[in-house]
C-alpha cells in the first residue's frame, strides 16, 4: 500500500475500534462481515491489504462508524453517530447497555480519562439508590421520550424495569472505576432539581414525603461527590481500593452544553450533548482537537477544588446544598 493509503486505513480502523463491544472479537466480526478468512482481515487491519469500497461501505454500516480521515482535516463538515432513542421502548435500555459498554471499554484501556464538562449533573451520579435512578429513568421515559405507557402514570417505582436499574447502577459502578476529570458551575445542578420542582408542582409525585425524598437523594450525590473530591478518588466505598482516579474543577465560566472528551490510549472521541441526556459522538481529528483546546481553556478559567483548596471546596458543596435546602423549603 501506499504510504498515504495506508495511514488513512489505520486511521479510519482507530475509529472502528473504538466502537466495538468489548465482548467482541474485531478480527473475527471482520472476517465474517467481508466474508475473508481470519488471516486476510488480519492484513486488512494491519493495513497489508487495502480495503475496496465495498468493503468501507460494509464496515461504516455494521459498525455505525464514519469513514473520516485526515485527508478530511480542512472540512469544515463533521460526521456524528447518535442512538436513536425515539420509536421503540426497547432502545432507552439500549441506550444505557451502550452508554455502559462505552465506560467499560475506558476502564479497561490504558492511559483513558473521561474529561466531562457538566451542564447538569453527569448521568451516572443520579444512580446511587434505586429509589433516585427509577425517579431519573421514569422523568426520561415520560417527559423527554413521550412514552405512551408513562402517559398517564405518576412517579412508581414498580413501573420501571429492573433490569434498567441494575444497568443503572452498573454504570455507576464502572464509572467509578475510571480516571477522569469533571468540571462543574454552580448551576450545574440547577436541572435536575428543577426536574424534582416540576414533578411536585405538577402532582407526579405520590405525596410531600416522596418529593422530600428526592431531595435527601440529591444532597446524598453531592455529599459523596464532596468525598471524592477531597480524596481525589471515585472509589471510596469500604474494600475499595484508594487510587487516585479523580480531579473535579469549579468553573465560574458557564458552559452552556454538556460536553464529554473521551481518551482511548491514542484515540480521542468527543462527546456532545443532544436531545436533553442523549450524547452525538465523532472521532473527527479537527473537531475533537477543538472540543479539547475549548475544555483545556476551560479548566484554564476554573478552580481546582479536588485534593486541595479545601475553602473553596467546602465552599462550592455548601452552595449546592442550601440550592437544595431552598427546594425543601417550597415543598414543605
Amino acid at each position: 500500500m501506499e504510504i498515504k493509503a495506508k495511514i488513512i486505513q489505520e486511521a479510519f480502523f482507530n475509529s472502528v475500534k473504538t466502537a466495538v463491544p468489548l465482548n467482541i472479537s474485531l478480527v473475527d466480526e471482520l472476517a465474517d462481515l467481508l466474508s475473508v478468512s481470519n488471516d486476510s482481515a488480519y492484513r486488512r487491519l494491519r493495513c497489508e491489504t487495502p480495503l475496496n469500497i465495498d468493503e468501507i461501505a460494509k464496515i461504516c454500516m455494521h459498525f455505525k462508524v464514519p469513514f473520516e480521515t485526515d485527508i478530511q482535516q480542512d472540512s469544515e463538515t463533521v460526521s456524528f453517530n447518535f442512538f436513536k432513542l425515539y420509536g421503540k421502548n426497547e432502545n432507552f435500555k439500549k441506550w444505557i447497555e451502550t452508554l455502559l459498554s462505552n465506560v467499560k471499554r475506558v476502564e479497561s484501556v490504558k492511559d483513558s480519562n473521561i474529561l466531562y464538562a457538566a451542564d447538569d449533573v453527569p448521568v451516572w451520579h443520579h444512580f446511587i439508590n434505586e429509589e433516585f435512578a427509577c425517579f431519573k429513568i421514569f422523568y426520561w421515559l415520560k417527559c423527554i421520550l413521550n412514552q405512551p405507557e408513562f402517559a398517564d402514570k405518576n412517579f412508581d417505582m414498580e413501573l420501571i424495569d429492573k433490569s434498567l436499574i441494575k444497568d443503572a447502577k452498573d454504570l455507576l459502578s464502572e464509572y467509578n472505576k475510571t480516571n477522569s476529570t469533571e468540571i462543574w458551575t454552580e448551576d450545574t445542578l440547577n436541572s435536575t432539581l428543577k426536574q424534582i420542582e416540576f414533578f411536585w408542582e405538577s402532582g407526579f409525585f405520590k405525596d410531600r414525603e416522596q418529593a422530600l425524598r428526592m431531595c435527601d437523594h440529591i444532597e446524598k450525590v453531592v455529599s459523596i461527590l464532596k468525598i471524592k473530591a477531597e480524596r481525589n478518588s471515585k472509589l471510596i466505598d469500604k474494600g475499595e481500593a484508594g487510587t487516585e482516579n479523580f480531579k473535579f474543577y469549579r468553573s465560574e465560566v458557564m458552559i452552556g452544553s454538556n460536553s464529554i472528551l473521551v481518551t482511548l490510549g491514542n484515540n480521542k472521541v468527543a462527546f456532545v450533548s443532544n436531545n436533553t441526556f442523549n450524547f452525538m459522538t465523532t472521532s473527527n481529528i479537527e473537531f475533537v482537537s477543538e472540543n479539547e483546546e475549548w475544555l483545556k481553556n476551560l479548566i484554564k478559567k476554573s478552580i481546582l477544588i479536588s485534593g486541595v483548596s479545601e475553602k473553596q471546596r467546602n465552599q462550592f458543596f455548601k452552595l449546592l446544598k442550601d440550592k437544595i435546602d431552598h427546594l425543601r423549603n417550597r415543598i414543605n
